[in-house]
C-alpha cells in the first residue's frame, strides 16, 4: 500500500469513528510527528530579525557575555 493509499483509507476510518478520548490521543500521537504546528515568522517579524542581525554584525548594538548577564544578576539580587 502506498503513502497516498493509507492515507486516505485513514481519512475514511477517522470519518467513522466518534470515540473522542481515542481521537485525542491519535491526535497527540500524530501531532507528535507532524510539522503542523511548526512556528513561522511572518514577514514582518523577519524584516526585524533581520534589522536587528544586520545591527549586530555591524557592532552597532551594546551585547553582554554570560559572565557580565551573570553578575548583573547577582548584583541586583542580592540588594
Amino acid at each position: 500500500m502506498t503513502t497516498a493509499q493509507i492515507k486516505m483509507e485513514l481519512g475514511k476510518a477517522l470519518e467513522k469513528i466518534n470515540d473522542q478520548s481515542f481521537l485525542e490521543a491519535l491526535f497527540t500521537i500524530i501531532n507528535t510527528h507532524s510539522d503542523l504546528h511548526a512556528y513561522e515568522l511572518d514577514d514582518i517579524e523577519k524584516s526585524i530579525l533581520n534589522e536587528r542581525r544586520a545591527e549586530y554584525l555591524e557592532g552597532k548594538v551594546k551585547t553582554y557575555s554570560r559572565s557580565e548577564v551573570k553578575r548583573k544578576i547577582q548584583k541586583n539580587t542580592s540588594k
